[in-house]
């Protein structure tokens, strides 16, 4: 057993995997995570966005940097593409702007990187219920569907989705699939769904690890060109020279155009 297997991964930490790089992770309030982030990514740059000033000191150990700012107000100046991973418990319940906040952190994504964050099912019996009695508590927090999620995250431009169930409670929910509530993977038993969006699916992600954006970007340029007939010679030539400069070997390369071009046939000979 080695020592991650120590660590606590509850919540969102099930979709943080141990890592000794030199990442960049941005941490969104969910300061409760800190110490088991840090225990996960220990090579990690970590940067904390918060309106907890005191949580510098009292996270002095961790080595993180921080910005104190309301991070649903937008007002905050951050780089695009260069997080690897981005951290925020409450995005999807508490933003003021719902697809305004998410663009903004896929925007602060590399192109490999993803999002971790959670939300209430408006769809738990919990909720149901109350409804039932013509009682709903919330007013300032953010309930969704899982359907809704998908088409809001699909519509920032993630990727790749994936849940995982958070808290569960053991309900009848004979009752409610009789009224006609599909209860798939156990939904209607879910009060809050962990969500990993990712900017990139699995298979552009890999391909986009390898080298640098640089060096993708003339790649692409140059099988274009050979897909439409610009100087296809020439090209092919240029190509293949640019792989051997750049040890861009031949899985990569047949993955590469496989990913990004529509006629496939037209490589066939090279």
């Amino acid at each position: 057993m080695n020592d991650f297997d120590q660590i606590d991964r509850r919540g969102l930490l099930q979709f943080i995997s141990p890592n000794v790089e030199n990442i960049s992770v941005l941490v969104i309030e969910s300061l409760s995570y800190l110490n088991e982030i840090r225990d996960l990514l220990p090579s990690a740059n970590i940067l904390v966005l918060t309106q907890d000033h005191f949580a510098k000191s009292d996270y002095a150990h961790l080595n993180c940097d921080w910005i104190f700012d309301d991070y649903r107000n937008l007002n905050f100046t951050i780089e695009e593409n260069i997080f690897d991973i981005i951290i925020s418990e409450d995005c999807l319940t508490l933003a003021y702007d719902t697809y305004k906040t998410i663009f903004a952190i896929n925007r602060m994504l590399k192109g490999t990187g993803f999002l971790v964050t959670q939300f209430e099912n408006i769809r738990f019996i919990g909720i149901l219920e109350s409804l039932k009695q013509g009682y709903f508590a919330e007013r300032e927090r953010h309930l969704y569907a899982k359907t809704e999620i998908v088409r809001l995250l699909n519509d920032a431009l993630f990727k790749e989705i994936n849940f995982a169930p958070y808290e569960i409670f053991d309900f009848d929910v004979d009752e409610w699939i009789n009224f006609g509530f599909d209860n798939f993977v156990d939904d209607l038993n879910v009060k809050t769904w962990i969500v990993r969006a990712d900017r990139s699916t699995a298979e552009v992600a890999a391909l986009k690890r390898f080298y640098t954006p640089q060096i993708r970007k003339q790649l692409a340029t140059l099988i274009h060109r050979i897909e439409y007939d610009i100087d296809r010679e020439e090209n092919i030539l240029l190509l293949k020279n640019f792989c051997e400069e750049n040890q861009i070997f031949d899985d990569y390369l047949n993955d590469f155009i496989d990913q990004i071009v529509l006629h496939r046939e037209r490589f066939n000979d090279l």
